[in-house]
């Protein structure tokens, strides 16, 4: 080998290390087609989509206006209502914490505790 191939080595050993200490891929989740009310007092979206990146909101809005990413996690919720958990709200870069609910809300809180239906806690999926 020679020596300009050698001083290289190191580089691309560093190189592989990293590559192989990524950890997994994050999911993106996206909702659609739901009517959203971002926070207490602020208009409804409805036919929204909310697309989120591990435990972050990185989109919401309209359908038409929000671009869908291709490798993601699609969830039809068409019908239903989704607002923010106690203390959130539903904006690009806050902490993915919602409650998806069958009934129009009382403001931002459902009507009832029966008309939850899921909850997303930071990004992550809570089934009733």
């Amino acid at each position: 080998m020679t020596r300009r191939a050698l001083t290289f080595l190191p580089l691309v050993f560093l190189l592989l290390l990293t590559a192989c200490q990524q950890g997994p891929a994050t999911r993106v989740k996206v909702l659609i087609g739901a009517t959203v009310i971002p926070e207490a007092g602020a208009a409804s979206i409805d036919d929204a989509i909310i697309v989120i990146s591990g435990t972050k909101i990185t989109s919401v809005g309209a359908r038409r206006d929000v671009p869908v990413p291709q490798a993601s996690d699609r969830t039809d919720l068409t019908g239903k209502w989704i607002v923010p958990a106690t203390g959130f709200f539903i904006a690009p870069r806050e902490n993915a914490n919602l409650m998806i609910l069958e009934h129009p809300p009382n403001g931002i809180r459902p009507a009832a505790e029966s008309d939850v239906s899921a909850r997303i806690v930071a990004g992550e999926w809570q089934l009733h």
